[in-house]
């Protein structure tokens, strides 16, 4: 909605990805949202839910399993963080 109250759709692009490879390199770009999509599929199959589930439910109901989780889901965010302004 707020789109077209500003005047139609604009597309900035993905962020970072978008100013290391270029607009123009959309098959790229496409290739690592897919396998990126995948991966955090992967990861909530075999973890037995997504982080928002763990992160609310499980902590909620004081399940270590989810505490564990939810703690090494920010610790590798915050790592990750770290990693890539250290690169960039």
């Amino acid at each position: 909605m707020f789109a077209l109250l500003a005047g139609g759709p604009g597309f900035a692009g993905y962020g970072w990805l978008t100013e290391t490879f270029g607009e123009a390199n959309v098959v790229v770009i496409g290739a690592i949202l897919v396998v990126a999509g995948a991966l955090v599929g992967y990861g909530a199959k075999r973890s037995g839910g997504c982080t928002s589930g763990n992160g609310l439910s499980g902590n909620a109901m004081g399940s270590p399993a989810s505490l564990a989780a939810t703690a090494t889901f920010f610790v590798t965010a915050i790592a990750v963080t770290f990693a890539i302004n250290a690169v960039v």
